[in-house]
């Protein structure tokens, strides 16, 4: 009898080892979670400055930090990525700044500085770029930072601000956009931010790969110059240059063996002619790892394991790498949430798949601060 179960364990990973990189779960196979319900922490540490006391955190995003922490035993990031949207009245202006300041005063406390994604989003829906462009939004966006200084935040508290951002994935209102307007958008935002906080910092995100504005084959972004979005922005408004870009593989239902490779999926070169064009100083990259993909749906699902994982990261620390040896200050926001639920249906996460996953994370954590580049994370506590 043990000799037959574990010839059935051996064969069900063998032939999920050769069907499209799919795995066997083993807690799942058990009949148990795969989800761990504490985090231990491993041998060693992320990087050596001591952890931070946010035990005590309210902030979803903090407390999430905390469980990064305890696996490392130390200091995670300097930074983390939170999420915001745009007013469409001067009441919806004054709600967005209450729910936001505490959260910027979170990171605050905590000691990270805040990475803020400004979606171009409203109750009504998204944002048409072109009515952006317009100044239609204007007013609103005045009583929104005007609304941030009452609720006492400094210029340090507000962090970096991000607006509009991958303006080349088909996914916003952009259909009659072009990349000039692109421009005409952020100068506009940004002005009116940085009237009300003139040292707080922005940047801007862009895709690595650009895709027409109802294309939603992933399949069939180009690697173009990124020169055309940001050649007309302010001299002066912008701080930073990020870039996006994750790996990528089709449903196991159909052929092909995705993007794994960061040269391709995250190419420093498209950001570095668009820092210099800019006139910034420094870069950094919002990218990470997934575990699996397609994640609702059986037969389309593509697993990843911690190997591939640990592979695909160490290609994205020698591509970032590359834009630190062209002189530029550096810094990566590793994106770790489990969106596996949501339209997405990707999982990003490293917590809770066991020691194996979490040492990936570990090890890019700690080798991203070996060679003097900066660490950023998103993810949240559910």
């Amino acid at each position: 009898m043990y000799f037959l179960i574990t010839a059935v364990f051996a064969s069900f990973v063998v032939i999920g080892q050769f069907i499209n990189l799919r795995q066997v779960s083993w807690p799942n196979f058990a009949g148990l979670s795969s989800k761990t319900s504490e985090i231990k922490a491993l041998s060693g540490h992320c990087r050596p400055e001591s952890a931070a006391d946010l035990n005590n955190a309210t902030s979803k995003y903090i407390q999430k930090l905390n469980q990064y922490q305890q696996l490392c035993s130390s200091k995670v990031a300097d930074k983390y990525m939170i999420f915001t949207s745009m007013p469409n009245s001067k009441t919806n202006a004054e709600d967005l700044a209450r729910r936001i300041s505490p959260e910027l005063k979170a990171m605050r406390d905590a000691g990270v500085q805040p990475v803020v994604i400004v979606e171009p989003t409203t109750e009504w829906g998204l944002i048409d770029f072109t009515e952006f462009a317009s100044g239609f939004y204007d007013a609103w966006i005045k009583d929104y930072f005007s609304a941030l200084k009452k609720e006492g935040l400094s210029d340090k508290d507000m962090g970096i601000w991000v607006p509009f951002p991958e303006a080349n994935l088909p996914y916003w209102n952009r259909r009659n956009a072009t990349p000039k307007d692109y421009a005409q958008i952020v100068n506009r935002y940004t002005t009116e931010y940085k009237r009300q906080f003139p040292q707080a910092k922005a940047s801007i995100l862009l895709n690595s790969a650009t895709y027409e504005s109802d294309d939603f084959d992933w399949a069939k972004g180009d690697y173009l110059s990124l020169l055309p979005y940001v050649s007309d922005i302010k001299p002066g408004l912008i701080d930073s240059f990020g870039l996006q870009g994750f790996p990528w593989s089709p449903p196991a239902t159909q052929q092909g063996n995705g993007i794994f490779d960061a040269r391709e999926f995250l190419n420093s070169q498209l950001a570095i002619e668009a820092a210099r064009k800019l006139g910034v100083k420094e870069i950094w990259f919002n990218t990470g790892t997934y575990v699996a993909k397609y994640a609702q749906d059986d037969e389309k699902r593509v697993s990843i394991t911690a190997s591939k994982r640990k592979d695909v990261s160490y290609g994205i620390v020698n591509e970032v790498g590359r834009a630190q040896e062209a002189g530029f200050s550096v810094w990566v926001n590793i994106f770790a949430e489990d969106k596996s639920r949501v339209a997405e249906a990707t999982d990003w996460s490293y917590m809770s798949h066991g020691q194996d996953h979490q040492q990936v994370f570990f090890d890019l954590v700690n080798r991203l601060n070996s060679t003097g580049i900066g660490i950023s994370l998103y993810d949240i506590q559910r």
